[in-house]
């Protein structure tokens, strides 16, 4: 419509480099136009559910401590992600959450609670999402090394996103990613179904 020849397109592509870590870039991209995307979750509500409150209380936490300009265009560059809940054809997008999650007053009493009714608000109005809940009580199961993010695109690939201290890794190979589908299958079958799942995060809100 410009006539620009390229260049806006150009300009979106720095302005994604700006955004997101670089080792986050690729995954943050590939999120926008994904088929099915999968979360094991084991210290934070997933991203695509997360409030602006919780969202700022996340990266007031860190350290060592961002500035205030940090903390704003990494807080917009999160909400700017959750779009994904809300295009068409959309995703399928299953979580699994740790109990330990649910109780940490990350923010305070109040950001939390917020948090924990916009994830059952989420739920409720969205038939494409669910939420399970890996209870404390469950002393043992498939997810102990920790967390991971599972993506299936349009086009057929799976890719796996392995976080810890320092950073993530995006991972494609084939054996890698197809044994963590399978245990992150295994994990749905462990947790609390999706109804029993909601009914703990409204005794958690009460």
């Amino acid at each position: 419509m410009f006539g620009a020849g390229g260049a806006l397109r150009a300009c979106c592509e720095l302005v994604d480099e700006e955004k997101y870590p670089p080792k986050f870039l690729d995954w943050a991209k590939l999120e926008r136009n994904a088929r099915v995307i999968s979360a094991y979750e084991t210290m934070l509500i997933p991203g695509l559910l997360q409030t602006e409150a919780y969202v700022h209380a996340l990266y007031r936490s860190r350290v060592p401590a961002y500035t205030e300009d940090e903390i704003a265009r990494h807080v917009g560059a999160r909400l700017e992600r959750q779009t994904a809940l809300l295009r068409t054809p959309p995703p399928r997008i299953g979580y699994v959450i740790e109990e330990s999650v649910l109780d940490r007053m990350l923010g305070g009493p109040k950001v939390l609670k917020e948090q924990l009714r916009h994830v059952l608000d989420c739920v409720e109005r969205h038939n494409h999402l669910t939420v399970q809940v890996m209870p404390s009580a469950q002393h043992t199961h498939a997810g102990l090394n920790g967390p991971m993010q599972l993506m299936s695109t349009a086009e057929g690939r799976t890719l796996l996103f392995a976080e810890g201290q320092g950073g993530g890794r995006l991972l494609s190979k084939p054996e890698q990613v197809g044994d963590m589908f399978d245990l992150f299958g295994i994990l749905r079958a462990q947790a609390l179904n999706p109804w029993k799942s909601a009914e703990v995060i409204e005794t958690k809100v009460r």
